[in-house]
């Protein structure tokens, strides 16, 4: 009878070490190809796409710890806004009202006349600005489009050649306007896309004055790619061609697609032979940096993808491979291209607890925030309290719970090549954030403007101006930065304006 028993129990127990050990897949293809859309007319003939797409869907290194999903920061209504240009600015406020001050060679103020205006003056009511340079556009709170400024090369779609210098009606129902160059495209609700104006290098004539239907049926649009009804994707390679199915979303850098987002929720990449590859799903945004980008979850995970990582003497299970970086992020900014000194790509997340983490990429050897450390290159936590971060590509600006302003970044320095400063009444270049003195600040608005430069010796170079503003919970308006002719907004003829200064605005 014991032997029975005995038997009877290592029967049972086998029986039970092979169900916990035996295995059940279940297949899955997130990469299926979504259902058929009928092609829509379009106006330029397409070249012949690739249709094979690849299936394998690239496998994480490393799994995040599962965290609540944190919210997005939230855009006060009730707070004024600015719009810089490289030396022209506008204010708006929630009532509607619309000042500028600076260059106004061309009339890009819109106050009627051609003098530069080194404080604000009243521009109107009821236009919020959606470009602003020597060219002007506005949209109204009708969806009406504005133009004024500039208008040699047919900008502003007026069907001549003159400048503007008050605004001017250009067309109803616009959803967006989309900027190329000295080109413009308009997107009307209801998917038509118009364009006017000529590319640089070309010579512009008159049938470039005036606004021509481009494309219809379109719901997202740029100079490089569209996304059609019903998710159709199309790629501007030389001529339009057709990509894909079932796109809803695209990120890029500069203008230049680079990651899809498709109906089935699944980020893909282009690759050199214009295919979508997956990534990976449920993507809240992505920013796109050097060689790389930062994939932000919906669940507040972070993670990098990396491209082309061999250029970088990255290793090869690094080259198109995700990774995890951290996790409870609620926003990421990127930049590339600073000085020597703080790498050449840099990247900031903003986490729900106001943590902001700083990461660079690998070759570079660099923490923003903290000055180089060879072999750290993060990432790594550089600021607490944090409630906002504003970057221009070779400044940071944090504003912190208590609306204390922070600054890092590149100072003026004496090469000659950087003007306007930090901000905190030095030409220094800091590798830590410094506090700039400004208390109960909402709102930050940052400009780096580039200008190339052709030396006597056959070399060429680039030379910065930066200019930030900032404005506080009582409605003070506060400058720094570069301040050549007095355009800056600050009552100084100071080429370079070291600390935070009151610009006084007097209210019509």
């Amino acid at each position: 009878m014991k032997r029975v028993l005995s038997l009877g129990i290592i029967l049972i127990m086998a029986f039970s070490l092979a169900a916990c050990t035996g295995t059940q897949t279940a297949v899955v293809d997130p990469t299926a190809a979504p259902t058929e859309v009928p092609t829509v007319k379009v106006t330029e003939v397409p070249t012949e796409a690739p249709t094979e797409v690849p299936t394998d869907e690239p496998e994480p290194t490393d799994v995040p710890v599962s965290t609540p999903m944190p919210e997005y920061p939230k855009e006060d209504p009730d707070q004024p806004k600015i719009f810089a240009g490289s030396d022209v600015f506008f204010i708006s406020y929630p009532d509607g009202t619309l000042y500028a001050w600076g260059n106004n060679e061309y009339g890009q103020l819109g106050n009627g006349g051609t003098r530069n205006e080194s404080a604000p003056v009243f521009i109107g009511t009821g236009l919020t600005p959606v470009y602003v340079g020597e060219t002007v556009f506005a949209i109204s709170t009708d969806n009406v489009l504005w133009g004024w400024g500039r208008n040699d090369m047919g900008q502003l779609g007026t069907g001549d050649a003159e400048n503007r210098t008050r605004p001017v009606e250009l067309m109803y129902f616009v959803k967006e306007l989309i900027p190329a160059w000295n080109s413009f495209y308009a997107l009307t609700e209801s998917g038509e896309v118009y364009g006017w104006g000529v590319m640089s290098g070309t010579e512009p004539t008159a049938d470039s004055y005036e606004p021509k239907l481009i494309f219809e049926n379109v719901e997202y649009f740029t100079p490089y790619c569209m996304i059609k009804d019903g998710g159709e994707l199309w790629i501007r390679r030389g001529e339009w061609m057709k990509l894909a199915d079932g796109a809803v979303r695209v990120f890029d850098k500069g203008g230049y697609i680079s990651y899809v987002e498709r109906t089935d929720g699944m980020l893909c990449y282009i690759n050199d032979y214009n295919e979508l590859g997956p990534i990976c799903d449920n993507v809240r945004d992505v920013q796109v940096a050097d060689r790389c980008a930062y994939i932000l979850r919906n669940d507040g995970s972070l993670w990098k993808w990396d491209i082309e990582g061999e250029y970088h003497d990255e290793p090869e299970e690094k080259q198109n491979a995700l990774t995890f970086v951290t996790d409870g992020v609620i926003e990421i900014r990127c930049d590339w291209e600073m000085d020597e000194d703080w790498g050449y790509s840099y990247s900031f997340a903003l986490k729900a607890n106001g943590e902001l983490w700083a990461l660079s990429a690998g070759y570079s050897n660099a923490t923003v925030g903290k000055q180089m450390e060879s072999g750290n290159p993060g990432p790594e936590c550089v600021a607490t309290g944090v409630k906002k971060v504003i970057t221009n590509n070779a400044q940071t600006f944090i504003i912190k719970d208590d609306g204390s302003v922070w600054a890092t970044g590149m100072g003026c320095g004496d090469d000659d090549l950087m003007h306007g400063g930090l901000g905190d009444g030095t030409e220094e270049t800091r590798y830590g954030f410094v506090e700039l003195g400004l208390k109960g600040v909402c709102v930050i608005a940052s400009r780096l403007t580039e200008e190339y430069i052709d030396y006597d010796d056959g070399t060429d170079g680039v030379r910065l101006y930066a200019r930030t503003f900032a404005i506080d919970e009582d409605g003070r308006i506060w400058a720094w930065g570069w301040n050549g002719d007095g355009l800056l907004g600050v009552d100084s003829s100071e080429d370079e304006i070291l600390s935070p200064t009151e610009i006084f605005l007097t209210k019509e």
